[in-house]
């Protein structure tokens, strides 16, 4: 994690020194426009050959670092912008993402065109040639298309959104991002699963209702449930009082199963799936000492064995 957040500031500083960079020399040439644009460059100044060429590529090189860095201010004022709009609701992070991802490509497309238009190159032809490519390579990336469709599918479903809990293909974790080709999950454990939004075409979202976590507590086949069951609901109140995550509960449920040496009773209560797994563990630790309290001890397996002569042994 350390190695991580030491890499993505290394990142972002080298990204402030470009757009400082950029920056500089974009306004210097708004406010040198005439000079840079009045042949002294082309004029061949210094009388060494490389270096005039050199210099006749300054208008060109200025030009193509203010393309760039008016996308990465308009990139920098529709990120704040989308802060500001896509906010509050997961919902609205979702859309949000997914319109900031297609608003990026979008933007530096754009770019790209602008640049290669400063550099003389016939913006025209090759858009239109790039037209008869995407259908070509359209043709060969089926499954990419699919996946951007079946991303702005899911948007647009609202079925599945970003702080969601979900289950994919026995995945379980946390949707951290959908975006236009891939949906990203994170587990409790930090690990990252990322999905082709193709291929979620079942999943579980545990996060649009109450959850419902239920354990098994055994007690010995000779003590008596209804006993039992009337001691619980008694001290209902006080369970619920060492359950703090919980909403609702706890409840009796009744008789899970008959073990090999326990009647297993089962137990429920309501909580957030954020808290699903810690209510499970509080609920046991607090039901276990709950039963030795008012002396209900939980069996252990056990084997009786039976001789010839119809005695058993434990």
């Amino acid at each position: 994690m350390e190695k991580q957040q030491k890499t993505h500031k290394g990142r972002t500083t080298a990204g402030i020194v470009f757009l400082f960079i950029f920056a500089v020399v974009s306004v210097l040439g708004f406010v040198f426009y005439d000079e840079i644009h009045s042949g002294w460059f082309q004029s061949n100044p210094t009388g060494i050959t490389f270096l005039n060429k050199l210099l006749a590529l300054a208008p060109r090189i200025v030009a193509s670092m203010q393309a760039l860095f008016v996308a990465l201010l308009v990139l920098y004022i529709i990120g704040l912008v989308y802060k500001r709009i896509f906010r509050g609701t997961p919902r609205r992070v979702t859309v949000g993402r997914l319109v900031g991802s297609i608003t990026k490509v979008v933007i530096w497309v754009a770019a790209v065109i602008a640049v290669l238009a400063v550099w003389d190159f016939n913006v025209g032809a090759l858009i239109a040639g790039a037209g008869v490519l995407t259908l070509v390579i359209g043709l060969g990336m089926q499954s990419l298309i699919a996946d951007v469709v079946a991303g702005i599918f899911l948007v647009c479903d609202g079925t599945l959104e970003v702080g969601d809990i979900v289950t994919i293909d026995g995945w379980r974790g946390n949707v951290q991002e959908i975006g236009i080709r891939t949906t990203k999950l994170i587990n409790v454990s930090g690990d990252i699963r990322v999905c082709n939004n193709s291929t979620i075409t079942t999943y579980i979202n545990q996060s649009r209702v109450k959850s419902y976590p239920t354990v098994t507590v055994g007690i010995p086949y000779e003590a008596d449930v209804k006993k039992v069951e009337q001691l619980f609901n008694d001290n209902r109140d006080k369970l619920r009082e060492k359950l703090p995550l919980i909403l609702d509960g706890p409840d009796f449920k009744g008789i899970d199963s008959l073990g090999d040496s326990s009647v297993n009773l089962l137990f429920g209560a309501s909580c957030k799936e954020d808290d699903f797994f810690q209510v499970q563990r509080d609920m046991r630790a607090v039901l276990k000492q709950f039963l030795e309290e008012n002396g209900i001890s939980i069996p252990f397996p056990q084997i009786v064995l039976h001789n010839g002569d119809g005695e058993k042994k434990d």
